[in-house]
């Protein structure tokens, strides 16, 4: 009679360890979904913070070649605690223009690449797009 007890206790016990282990499992899986969820994103945002700015970079360079046909760009803005370049400057006069603008936070760069049919008096945009790298 004493030997059916313990094997009951045993099995009690080794339920409650295969429980414990199998709800360690899924909060453990849990967790890393969790962050794995928080890292994408986090870049996610990062990604759309360096689209804005790149195009924050493309309406400025529209501006000053609307001030000036001759802007050549090469010049870095800063926007808050980010930055972004106007890299390059194509064509001349009002017809033609083209330039290339980018922003990089972290290891993650957006790089724009906009047409211009006409700069004055109405800015005509032949294209505006992301440059994949």
């Amino acid at each position: 009679m004493c030997l059916n007890k313990n094997k009951n206790g045993y099995i009690a016990l080794i339920t409650v360890i295969i429980i414990s282990a199998v709800v360690l499992i899924l909060i453990l899986s849990l967790t890393f979904a969790s962050l794995s969820e928080k890292q994408t994103i986090i870049s996610h945002n990062r990604s759309l913070k360096n689209y804005y700015l790149a195009n924050a970079c493309a309406n400025y360079a529209i501006l000053q070649l609307q001030k000036n046909l001759d802007y050549q760009g090469q010049e870095t803005i800063n926007i808050d605690e980010y930055n972004c370049q106007i890299e390059s400057v194509f064509g001349k006069g009002n017809t033609n223009r083209s330039f290339i603008t980018s922003s990089q936070i972290n290891d993650q760069k957006k790089v724009l690449k906009v047409e211009l049919d006409q700069v004055k008096p109405l800015t005509i945009i032949k294209s505006w797009g992301e440059l994949y790298q």
